[in-house]
């Protein structure tokens, strides 16, 4: 009997393993027979700020702006790959360091692109596009095919796979030509020569991860130390589809998940995307000086394909992960069926004239500005008369003037000695940039401390008061004792905490108001999110920016730490705190 009943279990099990393999099948067969419109192939998941590109047929493309912080000569230091790999893999996706920077300025996009640029990116950002979604069948078909498809394809919303590295040029072959024939007045031009314009290509491994990760819409320090975007409430299937605890046998339609920190969809798992570049290894190297870095191996192998699929593990769909893909197997170019890609939108590093002389003057470092510190500190020191006396000449330019006067057969080693010496002049500038930077960021985390220790005695303070009120009638002195010592030691931290923010702000407030402007711009944009931390950040921003106005209209002595403290703390907090009491003392 014992013997029959697990006999009907098991059939029973089969039967609906079989029902649902049917069902299944049937959903699969509606789904394939179902015409999409061009809008769910193109951009399913509208918003205000997208760029659209026509395309043939009266479909479109879709992109997002990626903004770089900095400007084109100032690229920004990126962390690559993953912080948490199997070893059998550090070869693949060991954390190195890269660079990022793009080509184009807000001058140089269409009007229509300016408008739908973040408000937080007008200063102190280049750009490039980025495709919104990975290209759909139906999008592939209407620049591919010789007519126009009689109607929507069915799975036209789905991401074009089992194509090869050679078909994907052939696209944007056709595409670009297509788009310079038909509608040259979308695409952005330089600013000084109206001829160079922006093109269609695969994004670059840089690009790609950068964009993948949040972008600058992600603070820097979570950027380069974390493997993925903050996820919030949220979890990594809710961004991609990808095998987890079940094998998967295609790919779902563009846009059919979530949309990262830039509104950019797909880039976890669904196909795995050609960027435009070698696989490289990820190495260790050592300097001379004992530093270990990271650093891309010298061999250049086959393609390099990122954001897994949805045949990936969850680990495979960081954006981190790193394929190698053959260009060429022996039956012919390699075509995998979880294969697919996405267009970036990007242009000449020098698209004109006018480029190259603004390339000059961010690359020549702060000459002139050195020459004119230069003289206030002389004129500051010996009064009126030494502004009748020429400025201190800087090293380049005391070069240059004896360059002038030196013999021909001396020019050849005082040119290799001017380009070494405004080599480092570069070097150091791009080092004291990226210090001021770090500095301003310290000093938003400064002002979260002073709002931390401020948290910390109003709840102490809150929570004394219910125990008093608990309590009625008992001796509470011994206790009261004990709160007021903890109190104090609060209090006293948080006017610490304001003193060293202080210190801090006086070295940001000695830096130039525009490029620390850029700075605090760039800081807007990466706190920009809706979570705790982000809100707190953009409260402390304003506050800094209150702080370097004073100090630079007042002098840093006028600020006085209860101030500063005022500023920064939330007034719900600031209620409980002995700020003005203790100010007679």
């Amino acid at each position: 009997m014992q013997g029959i009943r697990i006999f009907l279990s098991a059939l029973t099990l089969a039967l609906l393993a079989l029902a649902m393999s049917a069902a299944s099948a049937a959903a699969a067969i509606a789904r394939k027979d179902a015409p999409v419109s061009p809008e769910q192939a193109s951009n399913p998941k509208a918003d205000p700020q997208d760029i659209i590109l026509p395309m043939p047929c009266g479909l479109s493309m879709a992109l997002r702006a990626v903004a770089v912080p900095g400007g084109l000569m100032h690229d920004r230091r990126i962390v690559m790959g993953l912080g948490n790999t199997d070893p059998e893999r550090q070869l693949y996706e060991r954390r190195f360091e890269s660079h990022i920077a793009a080509p184009f300025t807000t001058a140089d996009l269409p009007a229509a692109w300016q408008s739908r640029l973040d408000p937080n990116q007008q200063q102190g950002f280049t750009f490039y596009f980025l495709g919104k979604y990975e290209v759909s069948q139906y999008q592939w078909d209407a620049v591919m095919q010789e007519s126009c498809p009689a109607g929507p394809p069915a799975e036209g919303d789905l991401p074009r796979r089992e194509i090869s590295w050679f078909d994907v040029q052939r696209f944007l072959q056709k595409y670009n030509a297509w788009l310079v024939a038909n509608h040259p007045d979308k695409l952005p031009r330089f600013a000084g020569n109206e001829n160079n314009i922006g093109f269609l290509r695969l994004p670059t491994e840089e690009e790609w991860e950068f964009a993948a990760r949040g972008g600058s819409r992600v603070p820097g320090e979570d950027r380069d130390n974390n493997d993925i975007f903050p996820l919030g409430q949220d979890r990594l299937e809710d961004f991609g589809v990808f095998s987890g605890q079940s094998a998967l046998t295609a790919p779902s339609a563009i846009g059919s998940r979530k949309a990262g920190p830039l509104q950019i969809y797909d880039t976890v798992g669904n196909v795995k995307e050609m960027v435009d570049g070698l696989f490289h290894f990820s190495v260790a190297d050592m300097r001379e000086n004992g530093e270990v870095f990271q650093r891309l191996h010298g061999a250049a192998g086959g393609m390099l394909c990122k954001g897994g699929s949805f045949r990936s593990t969850q680990q495979g769909v960081l954006p981190g992960w790193r394929d190698e893909v053959p260009l060429y197997t022996a039956k012919g170019e390699t075509r995998p069926d979880d294969m697919g890609f996405r267009v970036a939108l990007s242009g000449l590093n020098v698209g004109s004239g006018q480029r190259l002389a603004t390339l000059k003057r961010e690359n020549a470092g702060r000459e002139a500005a050195q020459t004119a510190a230069a003289t206030a500190a002389a004129q500051a020191g010996t009064g009126q008369h030494m502004a009748q006396t020429a400025p201190a000449a800087t090293p380049l330019a005391e070069l240059d003037r004896i360059a002038g006067t030196a013999p021909p057969e001396m020019q050849p080693a005082l040119a290799r000695l001017r380009n070494l010496l405004s080599d480092r002049q570069s070097a150091q500038e791009r080092q004291r940039a990226e210090v001021l930077e770090n500095t301003a960021r310290a000093l938003l985390y400064q002002a979260e401390t002073i709002r931390g220790f401020a948290f910390r005695y109003f709840t102490l303070h809150a929570n004394w008061l219910e125990y008093l009120e608990k309590h009625q009638g008992t001796d509470t002195n011994a206790a009261k004792q004990k709160i007021d010592q903890r109190l104090d030691e609060y209090y006293q931290l948080l006017l610490t905490a304001a003193n060293y923010y202080k210190s801090t702000l006086a070295r940001v407030s000695e830096a130039e108001p525009a490029e620390v402007a850029d700075i605090i711009g760039r800081f807007r944009q990466e706190y920009s999110a809706d979570d705790s931390l982000s809100r707190h950040m953009r409260e402390n921003i304003a506050s800094v920016d209150k702080h370097l106005k004073a100090a630079r209209s007042q002098g840093i002595a006028a600020l006085d730490q209860k101030q500063i403290c005022r500023d920064i703390i939330p007034d719900v907090h600031l209620k409980a705190l002995p700020l003005k009491k203790r100010e007679g003392r």
